[in-house]
């Protein structure tokens, strides 16, 4: 299992939109990414849950993922993240 933060940039924070893209860029990986925000986590793979971290602009956020890979599936989804600019 491997771990990293990043800082939502994107102004309107993990809206709709960018949730899911984010969910079909997790699925593409086997391990279980997961995102946490504060006292809540998320299935980075679900849309739902990842709307229900209730994400905002200039949060930050825990991406952990865990299987054979975590390394790629991490490096991509903290890229995503990091890159929304809407």
């Amino acid at each position: 299992m491997i771990e990293a933060n990043v800082q939502v940039v994107n102004k309107t924070g993990l809206h709709a939109r960018p949730a899911s893209g984010l969910a079909g860029l997790a699925k593409k990986f086997k391990s279980r990414i997961t995102l946490i925000h504060g006292d809540k986590t998320g299935d980075a793979k679900s849309i739902i849950r990842i709307l229900t971290l209730d994400v905002n602009a200039g949060s930050r956020i825990a991406v952990r993922a865990e299987g054979e890979d975590e390394e790629e599936a991490l490096a991509a989804v903290v890229r995503f993240i990091s890159s929304l600019d809407e």
